[in-house]
C-alpha cells in the first residue's frame, strides 16, 4: 500500500489555522465549513505524524514542531503565488520582474538610490524588493526565489556567485553632545562602563567588535541587542547607548543627530552581492550591478561629507 504525503490542500488548511489561530477562522478564510477544516487538519497531523497544535481552553496553540512546518509551507505558497504572477504576465506580456533580496541595513541604505537609478534607464522590468535576514536572503537566491540578494559577509556556499560590494571600516555611533562625539578617535577601551547597543550575535555582526572589546579589558553595560543594525544606529541617535558600525547601516539616521567618530581597533564590514550559480542574464543584471554599485559610493560620499570622517 502506498503511504500518503501531505498534499497541498492539508497545508492549505494548516496554513488558515495558523494564521487564523482557530478552526472558525480558517473555515472562514478559506470558505470552508468548521467540519470540514476539522476532518482536514486530523489528517494533517496524522500524516505528519506529530502534533501541530495544542488544544487550550479552546485555543489552537502551535507547537514548536509547527511552527518550523509553517515556514516551509509558506515558501511554498510564495512559490505557487510567484507562478499565479509569472503565469499572468505572460499572458499580458508585461515585463518581467526582478527579484531583489536584502538584509534591512541594505535595503534602507542602498537600494532606494538604485532603484532610482534603474528607474532611469531604459530598461523595463520592474524590480521586487524583499527584506530579510542573511539566512532568509542566501534561502532566497540559492532556492532562486529572488535573482540577487544583498548581504554581509557570508561564507562560499555551493550554487552561488558571489562579488564584493563594499568594504567599509566600522565607526563609533553616539548622539551628538555625547562625551564620545568630542573625540578624533574612539578606542575600544572608551566604551568602558557606557551603555551599549550590541548588533546581532545571531548572524555574527557582534562577534568582531566582542573580541576588541575583550582585549582592551573595557565592559560596556550593554542595554539592547538589535539585529537590525539601522535599528541600532536609531537607538544610538536617540541617546540609547553607543553603538559600533559601518557608514552603510549609519547613513539613514545621520539626519537625526547621529555622530561617528573613528574606532580602534579597525574593524572592518564587508557586504557581498549574491546571485544563482549558472543563472541566466535575462534581466540585465550587469547594469543592476553598476547601479547598485553606484548607490553605495553616493551613500559612502554623502556620509563622509555629513560627518566628516
Amino acid at each position: 500500500m502506498a503511504v500518503r504525503t501531505l498534499e497541498y490542500r492539508h497545508l492549505e488548511v494548516f496554513r488558515a489555522v495558523m494564521r487564523t489561530g482557530s478552526v472558525t477562522g480558517a473555515g472562514a478564510l478559506l470558505g470552508v465549513s468548521q467540519p470540514g477544516v476539522s476532518r482536514l487538519l486530523a489528517q494533517t497531523e496524522t500524516l505528519a505524524g506529530f502534533p501541530l497544535f495544542q488544544r487550550l481552553g479552546g485555543r489552537l496553540v502551535p507547537t514548536e514542531q509547527a511552527h518550523a512546518l509553517h515556514v516551509e509551507a509558506e515558501r511554498v505558497f510564495i512559490g505557487v503565488q510567484e507562478i499565479a504572477a509569472l503565469t499572468e504576465r505572460l499572458r499580458r506580456g508585461t515585463p518581467r520582474r526582478i527579484v531583489v533580496a536584502a538584509i534591512p541595513v541594505l535595503t534602507l541604505a542602498v537600494l532606494p538610490r538604485a532603484t532610482a537609478e534603474w528607474s532611469r534607464t531604459e530598461r523595463r522590468e520592474q524590480l521586487i524588493i524583499h527584506s530579510g535576514t542573511v539566512g532568509r536572503v542566501i534561502g532566497m537566491v540559492a532556492s532562486r526565489q529572488a535573482d540577487l540578494g544583498l548581504v554581509t559577509e557570508i561564507p562560499d556556499i555551493p550554487g552561488l556567485r558571489t562579488t564584493v560590494l563594499a568594504r567599509n571600516k566600522a565607526f563609533c555611533a553616539v548622539a551628538a553632545g555625547h562625551r564620545l562625539a568630542g573625540q578624533a578617535v574612539v578606542r575600544a577601551a572608551d566604551l568602558d562602563g557606557e551603555p551599549y547597543i550590541a548588533l546581532s550575535r545571531e548572524e555574527g555582526r557582534q562577534a568582531k567588535v566582542d573580541a576588541a572589546l575583550e582585549s582592551s579589558g573595557a565592559q560596556p553595560r550593554e542595554i539592547a541587542e538589535c539585529r537590525m543594525t539601522s535599528g541600532a544606529a536609531a537607538m544610538a541617535a536617540a541617546g540609547a547607548g553607543v553603538t559600533v558600525l559601518d557608514a552603510l547601516a549609519a547613513a539613514p539616521s545621520l539626519g537625526a543627530g547621529l555622530v561617528l567618530r573613528p574606532f580602534e581597533p579597525t574593524i572592518e564590514v564587508t557586504y557581498r552581492l549574491i546571485w544563482p550559480e549558472d543563472a541566466p542574464d535575462n534581466f540585465g543584471r550587469a547594469e543592476l550591478f553598476q547601479a547598485i554599485r553606484s548607490s553605495v559610493r553616493s551613500v559612502l560620499n554623502d556620509v563622509r561629507r555629513r560627518a566628516r570622517v
